[in-house]
């Protein structure tokens, strides 16, 4: 089974399942949530009162520096000149990435939004 991201219409799936007397590992099988998964919403849903559904569950690893939407800005820059560096990249957008290092900034250029660096032959 493939890790996934627990979405706040999967738990009421699991829940509503769940109240109406399903097993869970029927619960796993129909919504496609990992077993220990249900186990822990439906622990949860036995703490908290009834009429709560539980939280989703947190992301596993370290957050993301830059957003879906700032690789987006980046990439259709690159796109017009692939002739840019990650330095250039920085230094074109401030506001979006003065917080963020230059080492970072060539990490998603080159491993998050593919772009390999263009060398002259020798």
């Amino acid at each position: 089974m493939s890790r996934r991201v627990t979405t706040r219409d999967d738990i009421a799936a699991v829940i509503a399942l769940y109240k109406a007397n399903h097993e869970l590992r029927d619960i796993s099988a129909q919504t496609g949530v990992g077993l220990c998964v249900v186990q822990k919403l439906v622990k949860c849903y036995r703490e908290l009162r009834e009429d709560v559904l539980p939280a989703p569950l947190p992301k596993s690893g370290r957050p993301k520096l830059l957003s879906p939407r700032t690789l987006t800005v980046i990439s259709c820059q690159v796109e017009t000149n692939p002739a840019f560096t990650a330095r250039e990249v920085r230094e074109r957008n401030p506001r979006l990435l003065s917080q963020v290092s230059l080492s970072c900034v060539w990490h998603s250029l080159q491993y998050d939004l593919g772009f390999k660096s263009l060398r002259a032959p020798p």
